[in-house]
């Protein structure tokens, strides 16, 4: 017997592998992420990253299927008004597992089942309908066991916060974030570049570390949420003469209403200060972000701007334009290794604005090379969200443990 298991996400599958498992002990259990209806394309990455996980932990090999966004878009097109379990849903299930079957035929599977079954949030019977649909006259039977009862869902979630699998707020496609989702969806929909605090990019590089380090390398890890105060930057710019001066924008800069056009009042240090709204110009050795390794409560909007402008900065009015968000978020911290190791290094999961800091090779390359040394437990890193704004990650970590972090790698790499 050869099951294939189509599977929609990590804490929906956890539960359902396990119990197919025990329940077909002899059967050669076979995943299939195929979820083209996930938006946006970050979503549906961070979400095939914590299958992979999944699927590794418990020794059940999982293929990838195509990304066919367009595809499915139009497959439920007419029906996007549609609520939860409604008519959209059901034309998702057949598509989905439609394509699925395929793969379940490709593969010589006997049987085809989904991990959809196990979702709270889905009609059963619907999903239940749908897979006998897909795979009647194939050769294929159709299994739809209902795990959810007798405290399934609870031992789902259970499992799903012992594994600290990520869990997600909506369902996953574009009309579910619309409807399902409670908080802002503005920043669902609108990738930064690099890895942002706070950001999916940034949780999505923390999760593939940690892939990496359990999957490969055998490493123990653990993981950690915390709430800070985020910043950031939607537009801004400064101008002299009509003419644009390249720049960034320091972080916890506030906004600006309106084009703000002052003159330059004084210099002070590398710092020159305008006459109206607190504006500050920073002169910098070329065009760089700078880390923030303190956050002193100050928001004066402020342009991080290369030192060979200065003179032109200093001799003529500037127009200034910016827009910021400054509010509470959260990120996560991933440590690899003991908490109890003879040093923890802290390493920066985030990015600056100018893309700068480590990247997923650079990570696997240094846990690759520190391997030993992590399973002695004389070393562990600490990858903590949101490093470029104050350090808040590795503040809440040491508070958190009692351990103390040795100074940021990112010193180092930025």
């Amino acid at each position: 017997m050869k099951v294939l298991v189509h599977i929609c996400c990590a804490p929906d599958a956890v539960y359902f592998l396990k119990r197919l498992r025990e329940d077909y002990p002899q059967t050669e259990l076979i995943g299939f992420f195929y979820d083209p209806n996930i938006h946006p394309y970050e979503e549906y990455k961070l979400r095939l990253v914590e299958a992979q996980r999944t699927c590794k932990e418990l020794g059940v090999e999982l293929y990838e299927g195509e990304y066919d966004f367009d595809g499915w878009m139009q497959a439920v097109k007419g029906y996007e008004e549609e609520p939860e379990r409604g008519k959209r849903c059901e034309l998702c299930f057949d598509y989905r597992l439609t394509r699925s079957l395929e793969f379940a035929k490709e593969i010589g599977a006997t049987h085809m089942t989904t991990t959809l079954l196990m979702s709270p949030k889905k009609n059963f019977l619907m999903l239940k309908e749908s897979g006998e649909k897909a795979c009647e006259n194939s050769g294929v039977e159709f299994l739809a066991p209902d795990y959810r009862k007798g405290g399934g869902t609870q031992e789902m979630f259970k499992l799903s916060r012992e594994l600290e699998i990520y869990h997600q707020d909506y369902c996953g496609c574009l009309y579910g974030l619309f409807k399902q989702k409670e908080s802002e969806i503005y920043y669902d929909l609108l990738s930064f570049s690099g890895r942002r605090p706070g950001s999916k990019e940034e949780r999505l590089f923390i999760k593939e570390v940690r892939l990496f380090a359990e999957g490969t390398l055998r490493l123990s890890c653990r993981e950690w949420e915390f709430s800070f105060l985020n910043w950031k930057l939607l537009k801004g710019k400064i101008e002299v003469g009509g003419r644009t001066v390249p720049s960034f924008v320091r972080a916890y800069s506030c906004s600006i209403k309106g084009v703000l056009k002052a003159d330059p009042v004084e210099k002070v240090g590398n710092t020159i200060y305008y006459s109206k709204g607190g504006l500050r110009v920073v002169m910098t050795e070329g065009l760089r972000d700078e880390f923030i390794e303190f956050f002193d409560g100050l928001c004066e909007p402020t342009f991080l701007v290369p030192a060979e402008y200065e003179s032109l900065l200093l001799s003529k009015r500037v127009s200034a334009t910016l827009q910021t968000d400054i509010s509470p978020d959260r990120s996560s911290l991933l440590l690899v290794g003991s908490v109890d190791a003879e040093e923890i290094r802290l390493v920066p999961a985030d990015t600056l604005q100018d893309n700068r800091g480590i990247s997923l090779a650079q990570a696997r390359e240094l846990l690759q090379r520190d391997c030993e040394l992590i399973l002695k437990g004389h070393r562990s890193y600490l990858f903590a969200g949101a490093c470029s704004l104050g350090n808040p990650g590795g503040v809440y970590f040491e508070r958190r443990t009692g351990r103390k972090v040795s100074p940021l790698l990112c010193n180092q790499s930025f």
